[in-house]
């Protein structure tokens, strides 16, 4: 999901559907009354023609929300309402009309207020797609390319110089600007870690200079080694970037490090279930309980939870409680091994500041 246009004090958002995920997401902050506008095509009925035939029309339309499902088996999020606006040439105003979301989709959302769990899922979902932002490395004894991509672009920052020596000149004077070039490239990376938050930092290149990096940065920045991963190029220009993000280096290192670290928040639950902590407790109910308590140091929900309608205003209650109270809360995919854990345990987990009685 990618937020096009934001203007909270309208109520007014706009939004691109990017994956199937993504509908789910937009499932979960729809509400009856809400206001939804975008392109569809309406079936325009003629004088004189019997009900289900005439022209199919594209046209934009406005609704007010009545009913949201996801259709599964046609991948699609059908949103069923009452037309408000829409060209007046066809007299549609005031008639119901349904919406097919699908990947690709782009709609605007009106809403009363946006309450801080609707915003806080809005982040959640676009960190979600933006999962794939990184920082990339192609590098050799002559200098460094360094890129960042997300989901939708890969951009070139810079190209470093090494200036390290020939092979044939002093060892010390070689040895030296090797690490001073390490130094520098690593000084760049931290600065740029910090500006975008990255989830990856992924290095190739031909030659053993990448391996030597990472030798690198697990000693001298080891702040930095749990993101840093090998990739592999063929050459340290810009190329070699395109070359890591067409053999899947990237989609496969984020994957990697969103798996371990969802993996060590559920671990952490069962590790205090297995102690019989009282710093600790599961289920929806006893989650919420927590929550309205203030107890509640972070939770994690399983997203099926936040998807599922019966159960979805009891979650949307519990991340606001959570952002009153300062919990952290985390939502891991259900689809997922952790999220499979967590499902075991009602989909629903909470780590405690103070026991609650």
């Amino acid at each position: 999901m990618r937020i096009l246009e934001e203007d909270l004090k309208k109520g007014y958002v706009k939004l691109r559907l990017d994956t199937l995920d993504d509908l789910y997401w937009l499932m979960s902050i729809l509400e009856p009354g809400d206001m939804v506008t975008m392109r569809t095509t309406r079936r325009i009925k003629q004088d004189g023609i019997r009900a289900n035939s005439g022209e199919r029309v594209v046209m934009t339309l406005t609704l007010g929300v009545e009913k949201v499902k996801m259709d599964q088996y046609a991948s699609r999020l059908r949103i069923t309402g009452v037309v408000r606006e829409g060209p007046e040439k066809f007299g549609i105003q005031g008639q119901h009309h349904t919406l097919n979301v699908t990947e690709g989709s782009v709609i605007s959302i009106m809403k009363n207020s946006w309450s801080k769990a609707h915003l806080d899922i809005l982040k959640k979902a676009e960190e979600s797609s933006m999962k794939g932002k990184a920082l990339l490395v192609v590098m050799d004894d002559e200098g460094a390319t360094v890129a960042k991509a997300d989901a939708y672009r890969v951009e070139e920052i810079t190209y470093l110089v090494s200036n390290i020596p020939s092979k044939r000149g002093e060892l010390k004077g070689r040895q030296d600007a090797e690490r001073k070039y390490y130094a520098e490239l690593s000084n760049l990376l931290e600065e740029l870690d910090s500006q975008i938050g990255s989830s990856a930092i992924i290095v190739g290149g031909p030659g053993f200079s990448k391996e030597k990096f990472i030798r690198y940065i697990k000693e001298k920045r080891p702040h930095l080694a749990d993101k840093v991963r090998e990739g592999g190029a063929s050459s340290a220009t810009f190329s070699g970037i395109i070359e890591m993000i067409r053999r899947g280096d990237l989609d496969k290192v984020v994957k990697e490090l969103t798996l371990s670290q969802d993996m060590k928040l559920v671990e952490e639950i069962f590790e205090y279930l297995a102690r019989n902590s009282r710093l600790v407790t599961y289920g929806l109910k006893e989650v919420k309980r927590a929550v309205e308590y203030g107890a509640a140091e972070s939770v994690l929900v399983a997203s099926s939870l936040l998807f599922n309608m019966e159960t979805r205003n009891d979650i949307l209650y519990i991340l606001e409680k959570c952002k009153e109270t300062r919990a952290s809360f985390h939502i891991i995919d259900s689809k997922s091994e952790p999220g499979e854990k967590l499902l075991s345990l009602g989909g629903i987990a909470a780590k405690l500041r103070f026991q609650v009685s």
